[in-house]
């Protein structure tokens, strides 16, 4: 493919001999980094400039409008740590800007031998040119901000099973064995008194244990407290589309606020299969938390417990339960568009 030094361009628009891009559409494939980003500049497959410069959208807009005045420019990044901040200001200033998930970046063998910086915000440029990138679902800003809390929720819940585990893994190392009587998922208030207990009988384990089941129990009451925080913001912000997620059986506040704050309005889909394939629950697969809240559902809705009765004698219980979760995804995006509360006894 036909393409141009960086340096003969820019230098070849300086002065007299200034281009006028009045018309033309040129393609901005930006590899961000904290301090600098790496930018290339293509139009019709040629490259015009790829050079690195500071960390600044007011910098790379006065960059673009200076050195090719008139442009219209697509300009396009990988999602990243530092988010939409910059597809946000590029927006606000009238230039277009998407983002892409690194993942739908096709990449060859080649250009992953000799992958850098350039060739990465080149191959940007080129493949947004050529209509190759599908841009991620950007939310608004106030809603990004709302998200935070309900990720924080699966955070803390990863940190204190992982603390509870450090803990048990640390009485099995030490050949304490836990009484049938709490269980293997029990954490009571009598469960911690044993462990306190264990404690008290061995000095030199004492503060290890006792830290450990305080790093639980601020884990948990973090955990409480924000969850407080999530229904509190469910109550005055969501509450109409979290009541009508409510009504489908399986569904909980939690997961309600999970879905209309990470999925939003499901119109945006265009169709069920679309929505589908977001929420990443294909028939096969384990990829969503409504595989827990089918398990709720066959529970309390006696067609989705019919239903997952049938499929589970002609395939294994994970996939069956798998398809019943898929139904409920189909109801939840039903009661959002028609705003009608989910009736039991009905399976799509």
């Amino acid at each position: 493919m036909k393409q141009q030094s960086s340096a003969t361009t820019e230098t070849g628009i300086k002065g007299s001999n200034r281009v006028d891009f009045r018309g033309r559409t040129i393609f901005v494939g930006i590899d961000i980094h904290q301090k600098d980003w790496q930018v290339a500049k293509v139009i019709d497959g040629i490259c015009l400039g790829n050079h690195r410069m500071k960390a600044s959208y007011k910098a790379l807009i006065d960059h673009l409008q200076s050195r090719y005045p008139g442009a219209v420019f697509k300009c396009v990044y990988e999602s990243c740590a530092w988010g939409f901040t910059l597809q946000r200001q590029l927006q606000q200033a009238g230039i277009d800007c998407i983002v892409v998930h690194a993942a739908d970046v096709s990449t060859t063998d080649k250009e992953k031998r000799r992958k850098s910086d350039k060739v990465d915000a080149l191959k940007l440029a080129r493949d947004h040119e050529s209509k190759q990138l599908k841009a991620i679902h950007i939310p608004d800003e106030n809603t990004q901000k709302d998200r935070n809390l309900i990720r924080l929720r699966k955070k803390l819940t990863g940190d204190l099973n992982r603390s509870r585990n450090r803990l048990k893994s640390l009485l099995k190392y030490q050949g304490i064995d836990i009484p049938d009587q709490f269980g293997k998922a029990c954490w009571s208030y009598n469960f911690m008194s044993w462990v306190e207990q264990q404690a008290a009988k061995d000095m030199l384990m004492k503060d290890t244990l006792l830290l450990m089941l305080e790093e639980v129990k601020l884990l948990r009451q973090l955990l409480l407290k924000t969850e407080r925080k999530i229904r509190e913001l469910m109550k005055h912000k969501y509450q109409q589309q979290a009541t009508l997620l409510i009504s489908t059986p399986g569904i909980g506040q939690t997961t309600a606020m999970l879905f209309l704050l990470e999925v939003g309005d499901p119109k945006r889909f265009g169709s069920f299969d679309k929505l589908n394939d977001f929420v990443g629950f294909c028939p096969d697969t384990d990829s969503s938390g409504l595989l827990e809240a089918a398990w709720r559902a066959i529970r309390i809705d006696p067609a989705l417990l019919e239903a997952y009765q049938q499929l589970a004698k002609r395939m294994k219980v994970h996939q069956a339960i798998i398809r019943i979760a898929r139904k409920l995804l189909r109801r939840m995006r039903a009661v959002l568009l028609s705003r009608v509360p989910y009736q039991k006894g009905m399976v799509a």
